[in-house]
């Protein structure tokens, strides 16, 4: 079965898009009080978190929540020169701006580029995943080359809705598969070992 990975993404986005945003805020507490629980989130000193957009599960009060409990809180910032992300620490909501992509990011002057070595749970956005952890992007790359950065013993974490995770899903060999799906109902493993 050969899927059409714009076609997928394009449908899979048209999806999101029409969730309302009542659904959204609901869908998005239900994945957060997972991960909240969750013993690896428990643990982490360092948690790498996208700031959403487009209706992708609110990930501001994971990261509120990890101030609260003392976490130090990363958000990429996307290099379009280079086409790389670059980790910086967030310490207020209040420091960021709309970047690229309409992604918001930390103005310059509160710039902390962090190694991503010390990051502890990374939690990823996506489009569509498998249950096998493989997931669709936005076809920038941007996730897939900079996931290689990151200690082999991170959590990576996508957080998605249940429509969202899908029976087949194309992959390639240089893909990395994320170890947890959190999604409003479920949990998925990826990684056996974890």
């Amino acid at each position: 079965m050969i899927i059409d990975k714009k076609e997928l993404r394009k449908n899979m986005l048209a999806k999101r898009t029409n969730l309302p945003w009542q659904e959204v805020q609901i869908k998005s507490q239900q994945i957060n009080a997972q991960l909240f629980a969750h013993k690896s989130y428990l643990s982490a000193k360092t948690i790498l978190a996208y700031l959403p957009v487009k209706k992708e599960p609110n990930s501001l009060n994971i990261i509120k929540n990890a101030w609260e409990q003392e976490k130090q809180v990363l958000v990429p910032v996307t290099c379009p020169e280079t086409k790389s992300l670059l980790l910086s620490q967030l310490k207020s909501l209040k420091e960021l701006t709309k970047g690229h992509y309409g992604i918001p990011e930390p103005k310059q002057k509160y710039l902390r580029p962090i190694d991503p070595l010390s990051v502890d749970i990374c939690l990823l956005p996506g489009v569509a995943f498998n249950r096998n952890g493989f997931r669709l992007g936005y076809g920038g790359g941007y996730f897939d080359r900079f996931l290689p950065n990151l200690r082999s013993d991170c959590l990576k974490v996508a957080l998605a809705y249940d429509f969202q995770i899908l029976d087949f899903l194309p992959s390639a060999l240089y893909d990395i598969p994320v170890d947890l799906i959190i999604t409003e109902s479920t949990i998925y493993n990826c990684t056996p070992e974890i």
